[in-house]
């Protein structure tokens, strides 16, 4: 259920449920306030009534907030004033509206609520027995998701490409968990990171004696991943010598260690990731072809954080609640911060996204964190002129396309972009679009 209605008339609430459900809600209603908190307990968000006979809604109020912590709830009240909106904020409510509600107002409030609810409780799509540290809702993640399921079950290797920052070592170790290999090792290794010198003996490994210092033999990291799965990291940082080498061994993967005579040979599934676009490295002769084409058995892209808005909820609110406990805070979101994270363009991804929410956590001194301490200014913080350029050039194609096709209803145009109105006025107004 999505949404429980509370409401001492039967009539309103009923009216309330059908109007809802038009919207796509699932809604169930209660009359009784003393049965109210605790059939909240099913629903996603709590649409609470502030005057009911014999009941104060502001105790009322009180009892849902202490007792559903992660379930938002919105008041509604034919005697709404600024004084009473003001007094139910602070005492914890998400939101308020004045009856009779207007529809499209009532409808925009509940799904920013149930947006606030998903992420308070970090929901992922818990299909395919996903790991607890894996946090996703957008239909883009589902739809790589999905890809990446079918290719684990292959032997073929897989090439993940994205930018920095999106979570490609967090796929790779779903393509290892899902595959065959399973019970083997998941090896990684940083290509950016090994000198080409060093290329050889930590790749292939080195037998004693091989070089000053080698006084013992020891096995290289293809060694390592043997029955299992070896990653390699930003692969488009390979040297141009021990990107030849790296060809060698993934056609036959036989190879020898430094300083050894015998050939041996190592049983693994490789998966890569890299930031770069390696046709057009290739293209201009700063990437092997063959590497490519031996690399990309399975070519899959992980989108940015900024197309995959529904994504940015969910791991807002599973960052959240695992700096928490980190700090031993009693924390939540205020109302408005969700909606302002994913609006935020996230450069950075979800690692900047994840550095931010724990420096709001740690860095809190209240009950709640609000949209300033998450996103400052509310804008996006990337320094990149060029990249920020193109990313708001394909912001506003997608926007005017989305507008186009809803005849300019932003209501519309937000559902077909996938984020809230609020968020859609945002971006327009950031991006001097006016429609």
């Amino acid at each position: 259920m999505d949404v429980l209605i509370v409401d001492d008339e039967k009539p309103l609430c009923e009216a309330l449920a059908a109007l809802l459900a038009k919207e796509g809600f699932s809604c169930s209603f209660e009359t009784d306030a003393g049965r109210a908190v605790e059939r909240a307990r099913q629903a996603r968000v709590l649409l609470l009534d502030l005057k009911m006979p014999g009941v104060d809604g502001f105790e009322l109020l009180d009892a849902a907030v202490k007792a559903l912590r992660r379930t938002p709830v919105v008041m509604l009240t034919a005697h709404g004033t600024v004084k009473t909106a003001v007094e139910a904020m602070k005492r914890g409510a998400f939101d308020f509206i004045t009856k009779p509600p207007d529809r499209a107002e009532l409808a925009a409030a509940l799904r920013k609520a149930l947006r606030e609810a998903d992420a308070a409780r970090g929901v992922s799509e818990l299909y395919y027995d996903m790991p607890k540290d894996v946090v996703f809702r957008d239909a883009k993640s589902r739809t790589l998701i999905d890809a990446l399921r079918r290719a684990a079950a292959s032997d073929l290797p897989i090439l993940l490409e994205g930018e920095t920052g999106v979570g490609k070592e967090v796929f790779a170790k779903l393509a290892h968990q899902w595959s065959p290999r399973a019970k083997g090792p998941f090896v990684k290794i940083n290509c950016g990171g090994v000198p080409e010198t060093l290329f050889e003996s930590e790749f292939f490994g080195y037998e004693k004696g091989a070089f000053t210092g080698a006084n013992a033999s020891k096995p290289g990291r293809v060694e390592l991943a043997a029955g299992g799965t070896l990653f390699l990291d930003e692969i488009g940082e390979l040297p141009a010598g021990a990107q030849a080498k790296l060809l060698q061994f993934l056609q036959d993967r036989t190879f020898e260690r430094v300083g050894g005579l015998r050939t041996l040979k190592a049983d693994v599934r490789v998966v890569a990731a890299t930031n770069r676009d390696l046709e057009a490295d290739a293209k201009k002769g700063a990437y092997r072809k063959d590497l490519v084409f031996r690399m990309a058995g399975v070519r899959l892209r992980v989108p940015p954080l900024r197309e995959r808005p529904e994504d940015v909820a969910a791991l807002a609110g599973h960052f959240l609640e695992a700096f928490a406990a980190r700090y031993g805070r009693d924390v939540r979101f205020e109302a408005g911060a969700i909606e302002a994270l994913a609006a935020h363009a996230w450069p950075g991804n979800v690692r900047e996204l994840e550095h931010a929410i724990e420096k709001a956590v740690a860095m809190s001194t209240g009950a709640t964190i609000a949209a300033s301490e998450l996103v400052p200014g509310g804008a996006p913080t990337d320094g990149d002129t060029s990249l920020r350029a193109g990313r708001q050039a394909s912001d506003r194609e997608r926007i005017a396309k989305a507008l186009e096709e809803t005849s300019g209803n932003r209501t519309q145009a937000a559902k077909l972009l996938g984020i809230t109105r609020r968020a859609l006025q945002i971006k327009l107004k950031e991006l001097g679009i006016r429609g």
